[in-house]
């Protein structure tokens, strides 16, 4: 019987290969699991700018006078700046176009700096309907992006709808 001369296991060039295949195999599925994350990280921004779009409308809907005297046409907000006075105030509140416009800029812009911080975002209401139509607004949110080489680009998510 030659038992002695069998070899039994794995030479260390065989290991060596089988270490050398398996890193490669890691080192793609973790690229992927980083790429996945990113690709993540900026549909989180995106469903943010989609939920501050659809959060404007519904404040256009609820200020409908002024929506209807378009006094809301042309609104762009960038960050909140302080409360208008008329939204601390208990006795009157906000009422009058001007209260009303100036607590929803500050609405608006609370939830850009909330939900969106360090993107220069800003929201801008438009009213593209043609004279004598009903309104038809545009509402939009924009915000800064850097792509892989550092450089800074805008993204844009619009809206637009008729309340």
């Amino acid at each position: 019987m030659n038992s002695l001369n069998k070899q039994n296991g794995f030479t260390l060039m065989e290991v060596m290969v089988a270490l050398f295949i398996l890193t490669i195999g890691m080192l793609g599925s973790t690229s992927m699991m980083l790429r996945s994350q990113q690709k993540a990280a900026e549909t989180n921004v995106e469903i943010n700018a989609a939920q501050r779009v659809w959060n404007i409308t519904e404040l256009l809907r609820a200020n409908i006078t002024d929506v209807n005297a378009d006094v809301l046409d042309g609104l762009t907000v960038t960050t909140a700046g302080a409360a208008p006075a008329c939204m601390t105030s208990a006795v009157t509140g906000c009422t009058s176009g001007a209260e009303l416009t100036s607590m929803m800029s500050y609405l608006i812009g609370t939830e850009l700096n909330t939900y969106m911080p360090n993107k220069n975002a800003q929201a801008k209401i438009i009213d593209i309907s043609a004279m004598g139509a009903d309104a038809i607004f545009e509402v939009s949110v924009k915000w800064e992006k850097i792509d892989k080489t550092g450089a800074t680009y805008e993204e844009n998510y619009t809206m637009i709808f008729q309340p």
